[in-house]
């Protein structure tokens, strides 16, 4: 049985805070990300810069989409209450229970004592997060979840879903770490396609997130060639253009290579669906199971 602490950091009387008070980005530093600094300290982003200006917590947040007092409180002041509504400050332990329970029934034990939950209110101004329809996740080193939000109609119900996608990422990467300089196109694939049917066999179908995409049979065919070829392209800059499409890779000052937005994801959903039914195994089961017996079983390259 899977027994472990969930620590949710308490964004929500962050952001209050914010609408009382002016909060400068150190109090951003020390109640937001200080609770997450192993995850920062594993992605060499210091809590502080180490020169002024420099790279850190803060800086990273940003990059990532997350919204910091270092733009104006305006751009998220009428989030906050719907962020509140979502339910999921009151849901995530159930979440994370209904995930676990999934591994306990094949017997993996998940090597995490305690995990480490932070909801946060993402930044409107930034592209890459609102294409995604506002909301997104980061679950890459096992024991800390990150979900950022910009709520709407569309993702406000959700967010239980995109914990169980990130927390089978954190499981995931108690099997086979995530290298993120040497990650392949084929391994990220796997990744994200095991996530996404992860959250889709707890919360169903539709609750699936936009990343994977409804593609006919000509566009779906095209896409898996263009992934055929470029599979064994390896560092997240070469991953990056066929995972989220051109249009982001053009945005990132990636090379494009012909691709529909997020066309790694829908790929990786659909090798890991044919994987299951080619196979019989659980969702769980091909969780900790190799990448490259997931591709060859799913037969989504053969032809």
């Amino acid at each position: 049985m899977n027994e472990f602490k969930v620590t949710l950091v308490d964004s929500l009387a962050f952001y209050q805070k914010c609408l009382r008070e002016s909060v400068d980005e150190n109090v951003f530093r020390y109640e937001m990300m200080q609770p997450l600094e192993g995850m920062w300290q594993y992605l060499n982003a210091p809590l502080f810069p180490k020169t002024p200006g420099g790279y850190d917590v803060v800086m990273a947040s940003e990059m990532m989409g997350i919204w910091t007092p270092r733009k104006s409180i305006d751009l998220i002041e009428s989030k906050i209450e719907p962020l509140r509504r979502t339910n999921i400050f009151s849901e995530y332990q159930q979440v994370f229970k209904e995930s676990a329970q999934r591994f306990s029934e094949i017997g993996y034990q998940i090597p995490v004592d305690e995990f480490i939950a932070n909801i946060l209110l993402g930044d409107p101004e930034n592209g890459v997060l609102m294409a995604s329809e506002g909301y997104s996740g980061f679950g890459g080193i096992p024991g800390y979840i990150m979900l950022l939000v910009v709520p709407n109609d569309f993702n406000q119900t959700r967010l239980k879903s995109a914990l169980a996608h990130e927390f089978n990422h954190n499981v995931r990467f108690t099997y086979e770490p995530f290298n993120h300089g040497d990650v392949s196109v084929e391994d990220y694939l796997v990744i994200e396609g095991l996530a996404e049917v992860f959250a889709e066999d707890l919360y169903g179908v539709d609750q699936r997130g936009p990343w994977v995409q409804e593609y006919d049979a000509e566009e779906l065919a095209y896409t898996i060639e263009v992934m055929k070829d470029g599979r064994e392209a390896r560092g997240f800059d070469q991953v990056s253009a066929y995972m989220y499409g051109d249009e982001v890779a053009k945005e990132q000052g990636y090379s494009p290579v012909g691709l529909s937005r997020n066309a790694g994801y829908t790929i990786g959903y659909h090798v890991v669906k044919a994987y299951l039914k080619n196979t019989g195994k659980t969702i769980a089961e091909a969780t900790v199971t190799p990448s490259k017996t997931i591709v060859k079983e799913s037969r989504i390259f053969d032809e």
